[in-house]
């Protein structure tokens, strides 16, 4: 299973995933610290974190339109990294305490991951690989640099971020020269057809609302997303299983960093909690197909969410910074478990030439609309009622939507 991540047609994508891993590990865990180290309250944090992930929503399929239909997969993915560059350096570097270069990042950042995952899918098509011993890559050296990372954010600020998240970017663009995905749909042959024929098309999508049809195919209306929905019948309601799941994660994401450092734990306590959490996601990773094609996606999902409602449980009580690092782990066996029966959800939900739209509307919903609400009203609950009632909330949201898991998937 892992050997196939060495044959020459997935040596790029196993580089990919790996270095994509470095760049976020120099980033993702220190945001919201450096945010209250330069003076904002918790509810600011929640706003601007409400802010971004909005902005992470309307992006995400706006990236998944560019790579399927527009520039194709893999020149979206080099303008969303070099534009995710240019937003973490502003945002290291600090002008109006870095929010313009954060709401940059996240505009980028949106379209990062499912482009990825869009052409790590396509190429494992070609080898009949899995998916998971790919994202265990990305895992692995997520844990090696936040060791790194850590050490150095602790020692000389949040300046470090900049050269950091800069250099490992420049490094993975470097591994995409010479990289080919399947061309964007618009430049793929399409038959010139007759007005009669097209408004016969045009009747055909709009069914019983064909007297309200906009003349055009579907990219003169909603791109790529409405044609998802149409080619997907299932993808609304996992979308929303989704948005669920994420309002509870959502709240420990957003604070889980504020609570070890508020029982005293520094930038690199929270760093070795990362490091910790995407350590142990690397044999669920690399066991989580095998236990999903034996007992099911909703299995694997529902054994996820468990395990993220105990550590959401723990973090409301416990007190010591080592401890809640390592409670960690079991965000991270949550993590794993339902970001692959996510991404293999959608994999099998949504049709091959849709994957980066499909992809991208799972990445908006799970870490736009419901991270914004989890910012935002965990800011207040976190900022009035302090940490137990916000991390029992998630810890609530994890175990209610078990039921909901079962019903939505197979």
């Amino acid at each position: 299973m892992t050997l196939m991540l060495m044959r020459p047609e997935m040596r790029r994508s196993s580089y990919l995933y790996f270095v994509i891993g470095l760049m976020q590990a120099a980033y993702l865990p220190f945001a919201g610290i450096v945010l209250r180290d330069r003076g904002l309250s918790f509810e600011a944090i929640g706003l601007i974190g409400a802010v971004n992930s909005m902005i992470a929503l309307a992006a995400g399929p706006i990236w998944g339109h560019l790579g399927d239909a527009v520039l194709g997969r893999a020149n979206a993915f080099r303008l969303a990294l070099v534009s995710a560059a240019v937003g973490v350096i502003l945002f290291a570097i600090g002008p109006f305490a870095g929010l313009p270069g954060a709401a940059l990042a996240a505009f980028a950042g949106a379209g990062l991951v499912p482009l990825l995952d869009s052409i790590g899918m396509e190429q494992l098509a070609r080898v009949g690989g899995q998916w998971g011993p790919l994202r265990a890559i990305t895992s692995f050296s997520y844990a090696a640099m936040c060791i790194l990372s850590g050490a150095l954010v602790a020692s000389v600020g949040a300046i470090m971020i900049a050269p950091l998240y800069g250099i490992t970017a420049l490094i993975l663009i470097v591994g995409t020269v010479g990289l080919h995905t399947a061309p964007a749909i618009q430049h793929a042959s399409r038959p010139v057809l007759s007005e009669a024929e097209a408004e016969i098309e045009r009747s055909e999508i709009a069914g019983p609302n064909a007297e309200i049809a906009v003349a055009g195919d579907w990219r003169d209306r909603f791109g790529t997303v409405t044609l998802a929905f149409q080619q997907s019948p299932r993808l609304f309601a996992f979308l929303m299983l989704s948005l669920l799941v994420n309002l509870g994660a959502g709240l420990f994401y957003a604070y889980g960093s504020f609570r070890i450092q508020e029982v005293g734990g520094s930038a690199a306590a929270v760093a070795f909690g990362g490091t910790v959490s995407a350590a142990v996601e690397i044999p669920f990773f690399l066991a989580g197909g095998l236990v999903a094609a034996r007992l099911g996606l909703r299995s694997l999902f529902s054994f996820g969410l468990f395990a993220m409602g105990i550590c959401s449980v723990g973090y409301a009580f416990i007190d010591s910074p080592y401890w809640l690092a390592l409670a960690r782990s079991l965000v991270g066996i949550g993590f794993a478990c339902t970001l692959l029966a996510s991404v293999l959800s959608v994999r099998a939900i949504v049709p091959a030439a849709l994957q980066a739209t499909g992809q991208a509307l799972y990445q908006s919903v799970s870490y736009g609309l419901a991270v914004a609400i989890a910012a935002l009203v965990g800011g207040i609950i976190y900022g009035e009622l302090g940490a137990a009632p916000l991390f029992l909330l998630s810890g609530a949201v994890m175990f209610g939507a078990i039921p909901f898991a079962w019903r939505v998937l197979r």
